[in-house]
């Protein structure tokens, strides 16, 4: 029970930081998350190790949350929100600076920021 409790614990977390910096949390880092409790859940099979996996997951959950107690959001690049595409004939956007749609064929120029 403690595991799960940890779990939803750090799912909250990670959904909380990603909504400081204004977007949805990504797939990969709730599916990264919820293995590393899962594995945790495994661990706590073992009866010897319940308390241990208990508090691993715990542990996570604690220095993940010290991390984000009274801090501005980092400036991290979300990718949100995506480009808007202003060219009816573009379907999905190229990825352009400023939110420009580069054409199709048009070669990229600049260096990435």
């Amino acid at each position: 029970m403690g595991v799960v409790l940890a779990w939803f614990a750090g799912e909250a977390i990670i959904v909380y930081r990603w909504a400081k910096a204004g977007a949805p949390p990504t797939p990969g880092t709730l599916f990264m998350a919820s293995g590393f409790f899962a594995l945790c859940a495994l661990l706590g099979e073992y009866r010897p190790a319940r308390g241990a996996a208990t508090l691993l997951a715990a542990g996570i959950d604690i220095a993940a949350y010290l991390q984000i107690v009274g801090k501005a959001p980092a400036a991290q690049a979300t990718g949100w929100p995506p480009l808007l595409i202003n060219d009816p004939t573009v379907l999905l956007p190229s990825g352009g600076k400023n939110g420009q749609i580069i054409p199709e064929g048009t070669a990229v120029t600049g260096t990435a920021s």
